[in-house]
Parts: C-alpha cells; sequence; structure tokens
C-alpha cells in the first residue's frame, strides 16, 4: 500500500510543476517573444534608415507617401536628411543626426539584446526546475513502489 505522505508530496510537486514553474515559464517566454519583436523592429528601423540616407540611391532626398490620419496619404517630398526626428518613446521625438540615430540604434538594439539573454538564463532554469521537480517525483514514486 502506497505512503499517503508520499502521495501528498507528489501531489504538491505536481501542483508546483503545473500551477507555478509552468506558468512562469509561459510568461517568460511571453515577455522574450515581446523583446524579439522590439530587436528585429530595431533592426528594420537601422536598416530603413540606411536606405533613406544612401546619397547614391537618393542623391536629392526621397519621396514618399505619410499618412495623415485614417488611410489618407499624402506625397510628401524629403531634401535631406542629414537629421530626423525619431520617437524615442512615449510618443516623444527628438531630432537626430544621421550619427546619432545610429548610434542610438545600436545602444537600444544592445539593451534588447542582453534582456533577451537575461530571459533566456531565467527560462532556461525555471526549465531545470520542472526536471528536479520530476526527478524528484520519479525517485519518491520509486521510493513508494519499493515501500509497498
Amino acid at each position: 500500500m502506497a505512503d499517503p505522505n508520499i502521495d501528498a508530496t507528489i501531489l504538491k510537486y505536481e501542483n508546483v510543476i503545473n500551477d507555478v514553474l509552468k506558468e512562469d515559464l509561459r510568461k517568460l517566454e511571453l515577455r522574450l517573444e515581446q523583446v524579439n519583436a522590439e530587436i528585429t523592429d530595431l533592426v528594420q528601423q537601422k536598416h530603413t534608415l540606411k536606405v533613406i540616407t544612401n546619397k547614391d540611391m537618393h542623391p536629392d532626398g526621397f519621396k514618399t507617401q505619410l499618412n495623415i490620419g485614417c488611410n489618407f496619404f499624402m506625397e510628401a517630398t524629403v531634401p535631406d536628411t542629414s537629421t530626423l526626428l525619431m520617437n524615442v518613446g512615449l510618443n516623444h521625438h527628438l531630432e537626430f543626426t544621421i550619427e546619432e540615430a545610429y548610434k542610438y540604434l545600436d545602444v537600444r538594439i544592445k539593451a534588447f539584446e542582453e534582456k533577451a539573454v537575461e530571459l533566456q538564463n531565467k527560462a532556461s532554469e525555471t526549465k531545470a526546475h520542472i526536471k528536479l521537480m520530476l526527478f524528484c517525483i520519479g525517485e519518491l514514486q520509486d521510493k513508494a513502489m519499493k515501500g509497498s
């Protein structure tokens, strides 16, 4: 007959795995997805900056269409790309030179990459805790089988 203390302990471990650790892992993976999406967006901004400031492609500036609201577009010409406005967060825009914009994007990309590594490490720790608890459950079940 199985020891009721061992069964209760196994149940507690299973509850911790399912209710706490797996939920933590899900939240970490969602946050990691968000951080990776932000990195992708910043890399795309850097590429766009490179394209619009390329004097070989656009010696006299460039033409674009600008959404002025409700999907109404207006044609715009940008003759000087030596400075530009960038959204730095909370809809605050700052004027940057091209070099400053590249530095700003590089710093942001590096910060998000560091955050991604941190989240990956936390996810790895959580996975290790899950495996450890599963191992403990297996040990307790072996002990219960030998005891009966």
